[in-house]
């Protein structure tokens, strides 16, 4: 229970979710509100979408090259960076919930980042606080964010205590 308030009555939470790829079409957008509207007024969900730089002229390794610069120029030193890459870790969602909540602790802002279809560079990985794998699966990047959303969502539920993670 002490957790619970010292999480709610926290000041202000900041987590960004860089994401390569295409703006959210409504349903996905109507699907990402439902949660946000149920998170805490001090917990705040922003959203960096970057362009994808696909093109017939440029190799995978050139493509993987310039998303990673754009990455890059929205990064802080004073972030809490966790990248997804299939390779990474994996944790349960109550390990996720521990890990957003302990690192909101002690930084301003955490960042999640999510390559383009040729996934992040290993300078992306390397200078990453954490590289985590959702799943060996392949997800579309615009259901992934929505998938993300809600593990962010249950992670608040598990830190407060509240009935929705069983």
């Amino acid at each position: 229970m002490g957790r619970k308030n010292s999480v709610n009555s926290r000041k202000l939470m900041i987590i960004k979710i860089i994401s390569i790829g295409n703006r959210l079409n409504t349903w996905e957008q109507d699907s990402v509100n439902f949660y946000l509207k149920q998170l805490p007024k001090n917990l705040k969900i922003e959203f960096v979408n970057l362009k994808s730089r696909q093109n017939p002229n440029y190799s995978e390794s050139e493509v993987i090259k310039k998303e990673s610069q754009s990455i890059m120029s929205k990064l802080s030193k004073d972030d809490f960076v966790i990248a997804f890459d299939m390779n990474g870790d994996q944790i349960c969602s109550k390990k996720f919930s521990d890990l957003i909540f302990d690192y909101l602790k002690s930084y301003k802002t955490i960042i999640f980042v999510i390559g383009g279809s040729f996934g992040l560079s290993s300078e992306i990985k390397d200078n990453s606080n954490k590289v985590l794998s959702a799943s060996l699966f392949t997800f579309p990047h615009r259901l992934f964010r929505l998938i993300l959303v809600e593990q962010i969502y249950r992670a608040h539920t598990i830190v407060s205590n509240m009935p929705y993670h069983k």
